[in-house]
């Protein structure tokens, strides 16, 4: 399966605050800064899990971390070293009428994927007054403190998904995506 992040929309981003702002209990939103931090570096993925092997998924992935990384390096923070002070983890949500799935792959362990896929899928699917089929792809992006790992920063980025888009027009939207939920932690 392909996901492709278009530019956010002004009802899909009202759609995705309510969505992850009515997470309730289980599912906090921290909203800390890049003040004392200088180096980042992402999630390190199970060696025992299978490997990606759906070239749609690895472009995808391939994507948004080399958009993570082109964030952290023009804010000025060292990206990629084991011993980086944050941690950066990513969970893809993928939703059509009546189903929503999610890719955790560098999500991380002891996260609550779960807590934000059902809230997504309860707001987003079951809630959903959109009256026509639709295809929306969102990242959340959380930032984990590597001392302490308490959960310093989350937020997100959605839209509809755009069929067929070429893998600049795409890799475009996801960097675009990926800033804007960087956005309230490099202010």
């Amino acid at each position: 399966m392909q996901i492709h992040m278009k530019a956010i929309t002004l009802p899909a981003l009202a759609l995705m605050s309510f969505i992850l702002a009515a997470c309730g209990p289980g599912v906090d939103l921290p909203q800390g800064t890049s003040k004392g931090y200088t180096s980042a570096r992402l999630t390190q993925r199970d060696p025992n899990q299978p490997a990606i092997t759906n070239p749609g998924e690895r472009s995808i992935h391939g994507m948004i971390q080399n958009s993570l990384r082109k964030q952290f390096s023009a804010k000025g923070l060292a990206y990629g070293a084991g011993d980086a002070g944050l941690v950066v983890a990513y969970l893809v949500i993928y939703q059509e009428p009546g189903m929503t799935t999610c890719y955790e792959d560098y999500f991380g362990y002891g996260r609550p994927a779960d807590a934000i896929l059902n809230r997504a899928h309860e707001r987003g699917v079951i809630e959903s007054k959109r009256p026509d089929y639709f295809r929306r792809a969102g990242i959340v992006i959380d930032l984990i403190d590597s001392k302490t790992n308490k959960l310093v920063y989350r937020n997100f980025a959605a839209g509809d998904v755009v069929r067929g888009a070429s893998d600049s027009s795409r890799a475009t939207r996801i960097d675009a995506a990926v800033a804007r939920a960087l956005a309230g932690f490099f202010r």
